[in-house]
């Protein structure tokens, strides 16, 4: 399609068209139409190249497959550290958010699951119902009781993610 479109902008052009009625004729801009025919002016060709569509990629396929192998060898590595790591053996300098958008599709059909068992019984669940429930990350809490302790017990979460969910008495 895109080699017949530079044909038709080419023909049209020798039969003495301007870049406007060309343009309306085949329905693309007039700065294209000047950019094809000037190409083939300068290059001897007329291609019309076109962009993948989408966000450009940051990583190779090879750097990718580094990453993956340095997770699957430390898999508590924070993403500050496997950016750094990156950069250290590539020599490319990577952000954060681009390690965690890569790292996304390693969201397993079992962690899917998991999170699935959890949301559907506490779907339906009140407001007062979630205000007496205390959500940590990697916070330490202290509960003061009559002893000035009080114990606060919680279940390990398989495949969760790392919060911990607390009832509050």
């Amino acid at each position: 399609r895109v080699r017949r479109t530079a044909d038709e902008i080419i023909s049209l052009d020798k039969k003495g068209e301007d870049y406007k009625k060309i343009s309306k004729a085949l329905h693309i801009s007039q700065n294209s139409i000047a950019k094809v025919i000037q190409t083939l002016k300068k290059d001897g060709s007329a291609t019309i190249l076109q962009r993948c569509p989408g966000r450009p990629r940051k990583l190779t396929s090879q750097q990718e497959r580094l990453l993956m192998r340095r997770v699957k060898e430390d898999r508590h590595a924070t993403s500050l550290q496997q950016a750094k790591a990156v950069e250290s053996q590539t020599g490319y300098t990577v952000s954060c958010d681009t390690i965690r958008r890569t790292l996304k599709p390693l969201l397993k059909p079992m962690h899917k699951k998991a999170r699935l068992e959890f949301a559907r019984p506490h779907a339906e669940k009140d407001e007062d119902y979630w205000g007496s429930i205390l959500w940590s990350d990697e916070t330490k809490i202290t509960l003061f009781g009559i002893d000035g302790f009080k114990t606060v017990w919680h279940h390990k979460v398989k495949h969760g993610g790392d919060s911990v969910l607390m009832w509050a008495a």
